[in-house]
Formats: C-alpha cells, sequence, structure tokens
C-alpha cells in the first residue's frame, strides 16, 4: 500500500512538472511579446487536480486524453485568445506526446516484469508508476524538442496557414490512432507480439509526427525567406527610385543657381535704371519657379517609409491616383526597418492594386496619416476600391487573382509583424462609397 501510495505522489509530482513545462511553451509560442499571466500558476494546478482525479478514476484511457486535450483547448482559446488553428495544434501537441511516450512505457514495465499490458494497466502500483516515468520522460522531451525546432521557427509555422494545417491534420490523426490504439491496454491479450507491435506503432506515430513537423518548418521557413527577400528588393527598387528623384533635385537646383546670378544681376539693372514695375514681375516669375522647379515633399519622418511614400507618390501620379501622405512615427516604434518596409510596402501595395481597379472617370485616392496617444502610434491608410472586397474566417481580404498562394498575402503579413510586437491591425469597409480603411496600431510604451 504504501508503495502504490508513493508512486501515486509521484505520479501527481510528474503532472504538476509536465502542465507547468506545457503552458509555459504554450504561452511562449502563443503569447510571445506578453507578460506571464497570473492565470498560469492557477492553471497549472487545476490541470494537475483535473488530470489526477481522470488518471485515477475508473475510465477508459481514451476518455482521460480526449479530456485533457478538451481542457488544453479551452485554456488556449480563454488565457492566449489563441486562433483557432493554433489552439488545436498546440492544444493536441501536449497530451500527444505523453500519450506517445506512455505507448512506449507500458510495454516496456510489462516486458519488465513479465507480464503484458493489462497486467501493467490493471496493477495499481505499475499503472502509477508508469504513469510518473512517463511524465518526467515528457519533460526533456520537450525540451529536446524545444531545441531542435526554435519558438521562432515554430511561430512561423503557425502563421503560415498551409503548413500550419498539414502539421495540425498530421497531428490530430495520429494521436486519435493512439488514442483509439489505447484499447488494448483493457483486452488480457498474452502475446508477446503485442507488446511489440504497440511499443513499435507509438515510436512509429511519434517520429511521423515530427517528421512532418521538420518538413512544415522547412517549408514555411524557406516562404518566410522568400517574402523577405522579395521585400528586400522592393525596398532596394524604392530607394534607387527615391534617389533618383533626389538626384533630379540636386540637378535642378543646380541649374537654378547657374541662372539665379543673371537674374539678380537683371533685376539691379531694372531696379537702377528704374523699372521698378519690370523687376517686380521678374523677381514674382523667379519665385514661381523656385517654387516649380525645387519643390520637395517629405511624407513621413522616418527615411525608409519616406522612400516608400516617395515611389508611391511617383506610382499614384502616374496612373492618376490622388496621393497625400503625413507620417509621424515616435523615434522608439519596436520595429526594424525591414519590418517597417514590409508594413508600409505592404500596405500601399495593396492600396495601389485596388485603386487601378477603379475605371477611368472614377474616384482614384490613397492617403495615409498618422497619429499617437499615450504609448500607440496609429497608422491609418485609406483608398478606394472597385466591386467587391471578400474577408476569410481571419478577417483578412480574400485576393481575387488565380495565384492565392503568393497574392492576397500582404496584409497577413502586416497584421503577423504587428501582432508580434505587441500591437494590432483594424480593417474597415465602406461598400457604399467603396472605401477601404486599414489602421496599424502599433505599441511604443
Amino acid at each position: 500500500m504504501s508503495r502504490t501510495l508513493g508512486a501515486g505522489i509521484f505520479a501527481v509530482l510528474g503532472m504538476f512538472a509536465f502542465h507547468l513545462q506545457s503552458l509555459v511553451y504554450t504561452r511562449r509560442l502563443l503569447a510571445p511579446g506578453r507578460r506571464p499571466s497570473q492565470w498560469l500558476p492557477l492553471a497549472c494546478i487545476v490541470n494537475t487536480g483535473v488530470f489526477a482525479v481522470l488518471a485515477w478514476a475508473p475510465v477508459h484511457i481514451f476518455t482521460v486524453y480526449l479530456l485533457m486535450a478538451a481542457l488544453y483547448l479551452a485554456e488556449n482559446a480563454l488565457l492566449f485568445h489563441a486562433k483557432l488553428l493554433h489552439t488545436l495544434f498546440v492544444g493536441v501537441l501536449f497530451p500527444f506526446v505523453l500519450l506517445g511516450v506512455r505507448g512506449v512505457m507500458i510495454p516496456f514495465f510489462a516486458l519488465t516484469v513479465g507480464g503484458n499490458l493489462y497486467s501493467v494497466v490493471a496493477d495499481p502500483y505499475w499503472y502509477s508508476f508508469s504513469l510518473a516515468v512517463s511524465l518526467f520522460l515528457c519533460c526533456p522531451l520537450l525540451w529536446l524538442q524545444r531545441r531542435m525546432f526554435s519558438d521562432e521557427h515554430l511561430r512561423l509555422l503557425l502563421d503560415c496557414k498551409e503548413q500550419a494545417s498539414l502539421a495540425c491534420t498530421s497531428l490530430c490523426l495520429l494521436f486519435a490512432y493512439l488514442v483509439l490504439e489505447s484499447y488494448v491496454y483493457y483486452y488480457d491479450f498474452p502475446h508477446i507480439w503485442t507488446l511489440a507491435f504497440h511499443l513499435l506503432t507509438s515510436v512509429v506515430a511519434v517520429a511521423c509526427f515530427y517528421t512532418v513537423l521538420w518538413y512544415a518548418i522547412d517549408i514555411s521557413t524557406y516562404i518566410e525567406y522568400e517574402l523577405k527577400t522579395r521585400q528586400v528588393e522592393k525596398q532596394l527598387q524604392r530607394q534607387v527610385s527615391h534617389y533618383q528623384q533626389f538626384t533630379r533635385y540636386i540637378q535642378e537646383l543646380r541649374a537654378f543657381k547657374h541662372d539665379y546670378q543673371r537674374m539678380t544681376d537683371a533685376v539691379r539693372w531694372m531696379v537702377e535704371a528704374g523699372e521698378r514695375e519690370t523687376a517686380l514681375e521678374l523677381l514674382g516669375q523667379m519665385n514661381s519657379e523656385m517654387e516649380n522647379s525645387l519643390h520637395y515633399t517629405r511624407y513621413a519622418n522616418h527615411v525608409v517609409v519616406d522612400a516608400i511614400l516617395q515611389e508611391c507618390a511617383g506610382r499614384c501620379a502616374d496612373n492618376s491616383i490622388a496621393f497625400s501622405a503625413t507620417v509621424s512615427l515616435p523615434e522608439r516604434v519596436g520595429l526594424s526597418d525591414l519590418e517597417l518596409c514590409r508594413i508600409f510596402g505592404n500596405l500601399v501595395d495593396n492600396a495601389l492594386e485596388a485603386c487601378s481597379e477603379v475605371p477611368e472617370g472614377g474616384e482614384r485616392f490613397l492617403s495615409l496619416t498618422s497619429s499617437g496617444n499615450g504609448g500607440w502610434a496609429t497608422i491609418e491608410l485609406r483608398n478606394s476600391f472597385a466591386g467587391e472586397v471578400m474577408l476569410d474566417g481571419e478577417g483578412n481580404p480574400v485576393s481575387r487573382k488565380d495565384d492565392r498562394v503568393q497574392h492576397g498575402i500582404g496584409l497577413v503579413s502586416v497584421r503577423q509583424i504587428v501582432e508580434r510586437g505587441g500591437g494590432f491591425l483594424q480593417l474597415e469597409i465602406d461598400p457604399q462609397s467603396h472605401v477601404f480603411v486599414a489602421r496599424v496600431h502599433l505599441c511604443v510604451s
């Protein structure tokens, strides 16, 4: 009796360690920029208590792990406000790992004691001891998983919808298989092949999942790298265009300086000759020429953002789109130059594409403004559009192009970058006036 009680206490400690590591891991994946929630220790205690009751209740292991997965899914949705796909992946991951490890340890202990699977599950001591060992083995396994697949790579995977769906589908199918196979514990099979088969299938299931996970992370990392490369190329093109505009400005300034001396000599001669009205008229012409030739508009106080908006202004002028922009960003906005480039580049590219679809003669406009309030900076973009804008389940516009893998991801990328920095993106559509509004709220506190 004392031996069984000791194994039970050992198992409860393993439950607490497993749930604590699982919740901390979940917070790092789903809410990396937030402070640790005060509810995490309470959630860990609740999980441990619920799992302890279920583990020793007269219910099938099938039911225990289904309820455990449901508990994790509910906590991910309530505590971290995660998206459905993210909630499903992270919520099933930890019960799957534990079930896979138990699928190895129960046959191992059955071989050790010279019995079968049923003898281990039916014996209170061996059941508790195998559960405790499985729980404590999950901790280094999850640590090894974090070493193999970094948090950043897993977040990239979750942000890539196609690859996240692949990994999540594989995880759920393999979890369902292991759960169904757990019924073998309650049949008194005498043959050793049952132990070997169950152990092998558990190892193969875990290995298959991590193989699919590695593949999905590799593909999502490549997609992210390709997107960044394209954005850098676009930024280089914008900087070249910005440099060419500035070069033309310098050339015009030199030409005006060259003619300025002759014009001032002419004005001096007219004044000396008493032709004051003619001299004043010439001065007015000089002033108009200076304003028209040497006019340079700065749209943003950040050099990278200004380069993007300068290039956008040129494209708007070529396509008869009314353009206006006044953007003032705080000195410490919490985003890198590349991230700002991706945010503003995607915003103006989508807006220009929408404006270009407005028929000639219709109202085409694109405007950007900014404002600050406490620890927040808000950038608002308004643009006209034609037709109808459809939104997907996550509130992002659906591309009307055939190649939706490459198109329609601009605002998705903006949303991901902004949310990683603790901000959020708001989208509004006015179907009557055909105005699309995107507001980027950046946390700068």
